[in-house]
């Protein structure tokens, strides 16, 4: 967030200084954009253990197919009755895109000390979802333009090179482990570019309203279903309820896909900004109070 907020204030007081000339345009503008993400995905798909997927779809499976029909019908019923404006200010392709998020980074985070075993390996299951080929598939679907395999190609296919690559050598897992984690400053730069905060600042009272729409469509059915199916404390299901941050640099994915939705990519990519930062300081704070009260 903080190199997002630097490059943001950059562009907002030197608008021309992004296109200076490279290697400086790659990294303070979003020409970078599209190759850190493609990065993203192979690092995710080296970190995919098979293995692990039994486990997670019998003892998450239920969790992560609720937040997946939860997405799509949400998606659905939006575009049907507002289109590709949304509604509040708030347009189709921000709802999507946050209501369709998870955060496997704070989710494992959260497991390693809240959680057991089983709860860790639903990770497996959190990345598959947590790709950008979903709400990409979602908003196709639901604008009734159809789902654009190529699309989903372009983006599965970095993932599935980096299992290739995992499989070759399973050693690069804990090479590559913290690869995410060290990429994430330079895909803030690349997205902050396209921010002016002179408009964002407009779009904190809408970003709020987004998260507040999120945490009702997310946590609510997700934790009564972790409660009275799992009989569980909740703290697993609000552990899954966080948005990405890499669900910012998807407005711009899906501009690239589809034109129709390029008017709509600078004030989705604020305002989902700000629930970026609002549910990464919420998850954890509710999912403490989640695992310390009585269990069932």
């Amino acid at each position: 967030m903080i190199p997002m907020a630097i490059s943001a204030i950059i562009n907002t007081l030197f608008p021309s200084f992004h296109a200076v000339c490279q290697p400086t345009t790659a990294l303070f503008s979003s020409s970078g954009t599209m190759a850190l993400i493609a990065i993203f995905l192979v690092l995710i798909g080296i970190q995919f253990k098979s293995n692990q997927l039994v486990a997670s779809l019998k003892h998450g499976g239920v969790l992560v197919i609720l937040k997946l029909l939860i997405s799509i019908v949400f998606g659905v019923i939006i575009m049907k009755f507002f289109g590709l404006n949304g509604f509040w200010g708030i347009s189709t392709l921000a709802l999507v895109v946050t209501i369709s998020s998870a955060n496997p980074g704070i989710y494992i985070a959260l497991m390693e000390s809240y959680g057991n075993d089983i709860d860790v390996a639903n990770f497996t299951l959190l990345n598959m979802i947590g790709l950008p080929f979903v709400p990409i598939c979602i908003l196709g679907f639901s604008s009734g333009n159809g789902i654009n395999y190529m699309s989903i190609i372009s983006i599965i296919a970095p993932f599935l090179v980096g299992i290739l690559i995992a499989i070759l050598d399973s050693r690069i897992r804990a090479y590559s482990k913290n690869g995410i984690k060290l990429l994430l400053p330079f895909l803030g730069f690349c997205l902050g570019a396209n921010i002016n905060l002179n408009e964002a600042m407009q779009s904190i009272g809408m970003g709020f309203v987004l998260f507040l729409i999120y945490t009702v469509t997310n946590n609510l059915p997700l934790i009564a279903t972790d409660k009275y199916i799992y009989k569980q404390k909740g703290h697993v299901a609000a552990a899954i309820c966080c948005v990405a941050g890499l669900a910012i640099a998807i407005p711009d994915l899906m501009a690239e896909i589809n034109s129709t939705y390029l008017p709509y990519v600078n004030s989705a990519r604020s305002q989902i900004a700000f629930t970026v930062v609002t549910s990464s300081v919420f998850t954890p704070l509710l999912v403490k109070k989640l695992a310390s009260s009585k269990g069932r």
